[in-house]
């Protein structure tokens, strides 16, 4: 896996024996981390997409949940507080760098397509108000 990640072109952290942190970039979200742990037959990856929002709980839920019928890998999820994860698990024997590749780059296009409405949907933001991407 940390062959692939090199392959990949993405610093790596290592956090344990089998699991790894990298920042996908994102044009519309900026660098989105991503948790990625490896285990005897399947790679599981993380990704905090955004906290829970403060309103139109059911309109978000029903966009992601209708992004569920687009994507092959990745799924919405929400944890015990309602922030908002994606997640992929895929078999590992399956997985080389360019599948890796390909699995962080539907990633990126996911946020990408997806941010902007969730978050005009979930929060109150200024009408005519821009979203952008933090500058580095």
């Amino acid at each position: 896996m940390a062959l692939c990640l090199e392959q990949v072109g993405l610093e790596a952290e290592r956090r344990g024996p089998r699991e790894w942190g990298v920042r996908v970039p994102t044009a519309t979200r900026g660098a989105i981390g991503v948790g990625i742990e490896a285990g005897e037959r399947t790679v599981t990856m993380r990704a905090f997409f955004l906290r829970g929002p403060d309103r139109g709980h059911e309109e978000v839920y029903r966009r992601l949940l209708r992004r569920h019928l687009d994507t092959r890998h990745w799924r919405f999820a929400l944890d015990d507080v309602g922030d908002l994860y994606l997640v992929a698990d895929v078999p590992l024997a399956c997985l080389d760098a360019h599948g890796l590749d390909g699995l962080l780059g539907a990633l990126s296009a996911l946020v990408d397509e997806t941010y902007e409405g969730v978050v005009r949907a979930g929060f109150q933001v200024p009408e005519g108000a821009l979203l952008r991407a933090p500058q580095p």
